[in-house]
């Protein structure tokens, strides 16, 4: 049985990086100005060409399913970035609170620093 879940989970996360892939090339595609040319062709070819009457029950019906397939595959991909830039952005954090805790340990190490030397100067001057 523990083999058989252990195949199981590869095959999903295999599947999974699969689904994200396509998520990702499909935000990129949609994005660009060829995919609304395209639409735009093909659209004009449907109703140019009478493929169907009007009211176009079918194409209606077509960039229906692509409309909710596009808004999933995309909202998935911006799920995911916003994901990666909230890891990025406590990272980024946690390094600033880092950097000003060393740089106030850096400061306060320079401040005993100085009264050190000061109080040498002052002995110097006293002898």
């Amino acid at each position: 049985m523990g083999k058989f879940r252990l195949k199981f989970k590869h095959l999903f996360l295999h599947f999974e990086n699969r689904i994200e892939e396509l998520a990702d090339w499909t935000a990129e595609a949609s994005a660009s100005p060829w995919f609304l040319i395209l639409h735009a062709i093909w659209w004009g070819c449907w109703i140019g060409f009478k493929v169907e009457p009007f009211p176009y029950g079918l194409l209606t019906m077509i960039l229906s399913l692509e409309a909710i397939i596009l808004s999933a595959l995309i909202l998935s991909s911006s799920n995911r970035e916003g994901e990666q830039e909230k890891k990025i952005a406590r990272k980024t954090l946690t390094n600033t609170k880092e950097t000003n805790w060393m740089t106030e340990e850096i400061l306060e190490a320079v401040r005993d620093l100085q009264e050190d030397v000061r109080q040498l100067r002052d002995e110097e001057e006293e002898l």
